[in-house]
């Protein structure tokens, strides 16, 4: 299962024109930014940021694709725009309990003031919930995803999209794409400054999340018979 998703990216050339799209999503996507960054604080940074929305939704919808089973979508069609937006709708509800628990324990840290309704309780212990909660969104997230993108996005809100998760399968699964999602986005925040290495981070960005969603892709089918 592992070697099958390390080769995906480069397994035929369907797949290698599907990954080199994908980098060039990213590259584009991470150009506009940058550009955004280097206008604030003038408004005129709405315009590149709004523009990098193109390409992320490309990128989505291609991982959309991958992890759905059925290999990179055309690019320039509805399908993939409905792929790329059932991976955001899941995301949005998945992950925004932990950025709702990390934005309020970082305020708490920062100002030192917890709420009398939780008198008795440290810093360190709000912290430690903080961390869960975000472990067990990111747990939850691509098999909820998988189901969302080959069954719809009300599929994979529904709490039967969650049975897999329960899986020895889809738990090696995610460690293994987990492993390789972070080390690229560490990769990739390590060489951000540099022209050439950012380069290379990125592509290794673009190939470690498409062979982490056909590895979650593989865990989800090993999983669920569909």
């Amino acid at each position: 299962m592992f070697v099958d998703a390390l080769r995906y990216p480069f397994a035929d050339r369907t797949r290698v024109d599907g990954t080199a799209t994908c980098l060039v999503a990213l590259l584009l996507a991470g150009t506009l930014f940058r550009l955004a960054a280097r206008l604030w604080p003038d408004l005129t940074l709405l315009a590149p940021a709004l523009l990098a929305v193109a390409p992320l939704l490309a990128f989505f919808g291609l991982l959309g694709g991958v992890l759905a089973g059925d290999g990179f979508p055309p690019l320039a069609t509805t399908e993939t725009l409905r792929l790329a937006g059932r991976v955001v709708g899941v995301a949005a509800v998945y992950l925004l309990p932990a950025a709702v628990t990390v934005v309020a324990v970082g305020y708490v840290t920062a100002t030192g003031t917890v709420p009398a309704v939780l008198s008795g309780v440290t810093t360190a212990m709000l912290a430690t919930v903080a961390l869960l909660v975000t472990v067990v969104c990111a747990y939850l997230l691509p098999v909820a995803t998988a189901v969302s993108v080959r069954e719809g996005l009300r599929s994979g809100l529904r709490r039967d999209a969650l049975r897999g998760a329960a899986s020895g399968t889809y738990f090696l699964a995610w460690v293994g794409g987990a492993v390789l999602v972070v080390l690229s986005w560490s990769a990739l925040a390590a060489t951000i400054a540099r022209s050439v290495a950012a380069l290379l981070a990125l592509a290794w960005c673009a190939y470690a999340h498409v062979a982490a969603a056909a590895l979650i892709a593989d865990g989800v089918d090993r999983t669920h018979p569909w």
